[in-house]
């Protein structure tokens, strides 16, 4: 990433890859998906790329476990960023 000047990245955080997810396969723990978020952002910061974030996915039967997910997400730009 960081050999090539990228102008802006859009990154679907789907939420669909948790293991409480009924069409999803991946069978991803709420942390794992946290751990994810935290890559994606802490990569393209360090190159210097820009990031627009969409949520996606969800499709958990606890639609609480959906949201919480979403807000991780969240909470990770926040955290990487130091917004």
């Amino acid at each position: 990433l960081a050999d090539t000047n990228y102008d802006l990245a859009f990154y679907l955080s789907g939420v669909d890859i948790l293991d409480s997810d009924k069409f999803g396969k991946l069978n991803i723990s709420m942390e794992g998906c946290r751990q994810r978020d935290r890559v994606v952002f802490s990569m393209l910061r360090s190159c210097g790329i820009p990031c627009v974030v969409a949520m996606g996915g969800g499709y958990s039967p606890d639609i609480r476990r959906v949201v919480d997910a979403h807000c991780n997400t969240f909470r990770e730009a926040r955290d990487v960023y130091g917004v």
